[in-house]
């Protein structure tokens, strides 16, 4: 098992002071397996096969989570599994670094949804924001962008590794691009998603954009805060784990 969150008990906090029930959050009382429809189940890691990809799946469709996002070259294998139900396949461009060319992004962008993909979680290139070259920064976001046309893209800036200027530079690019969702962050790796952040998203883009929290997700605790923080979507490796309260939570804090 991980273990807590580095950041403070964010869910007490939200109920301090005993509020009316009317004023409390509905995630933050809802059962577990009432929340799974708001989480992105998510399969990472090396050496990803293709029967751990339809196990992948067959957990998702079970427990009625909102995707099942896989890595690219086994978007083929989940989409046959989902054959003749209403899941949704989900899978990443660029992961986890965001440094690949603009036509490579473009490129597999537009391979995944020839391949069906429903859903398209991308990186940025952040080196770019951090090199102070904000034009290639948003014409690389709206290139990718326009090759998913017409699956929206869900950004992930990873806001951890950035100052505050550079953040609303971010974040202002991706509106700007017609990203679908703004995500915080890639992994656990770059930051653990937390309240604060996900409260700044929401404030900082049009309701039209959704917000989705990701990195380092492993609990039920996390899943509520970040949803009471504004968060729309979830996106876990854990979300077996964090609906049904058993099984070994996979990675670290540090991970997907």
């Amino acid at each position: 098992m991980v273990g807590s969150p580095v950041w403070p008990d964010a869910v007490a906090r939200l109920l301090r002071d005993d509020p009316p029930a009317s004023d409390v959050h509905p995630a933050l009382v809802l059962p577990p397996a009432q929340l799974a429809g708001r989480i992105q189940h998510a399969l990472v890691g090396e050496a990803v096969t293709e029967r751990q990809v339809r196990a992948h799946v067959r957990e998702a469709l079970e427990h009625g989570f909102d995707a099942a996002v896989v890595p690219p070259c086994w978007v083929w294998a989940a989409r046959d599994e989902m054959r003749g139900t209403t899941g949704r396949v989900g899978s990443f461009i660029d992961y986890p670094h965001g440094s690949s060319t603009t036509a490579g992004r473009v490129g597999e962008a537009a391979s995944l949804v020839d391949a069906g993909v429903d859903e398209l979680d991308c990186t940025v290139n952040v080196g770019y924001l951090l090199s102070s070259r904000l034009p290639e920064f948003a014409a690389d976001l709206a290139a990718v962008v326009r090759a998913a046309a017409p699956v929206g893209v869900k950004l992930m800036l990873e806001l951890p590794l950035l100052d505050a200027r550079r953040r609303e530079r971010a974040v202002q690019a991706a509106v700007d691009a017609g990203a679908a969702f703004v995500v915080n962050a890639s992994r656990g790796a770059v930051g653990i998603a937390d309240p604060s952040t996900v409260s700044y998203l929401r404030r900082s883009v049009p309701p039209s954009i959704g917000v989705k929290a990701a990195g380092g997700i492993k609990t039920i605790e996390q899943v509520r805060a970040v949803l009471a923080a504004g968060a729309d979507l979830v996106g876990t490796a854990a979300g077996v784990q964090i609906v049904t309260g058993r099984g070994q939570v996979p990675g670290s804090l540090y991970s997907y």
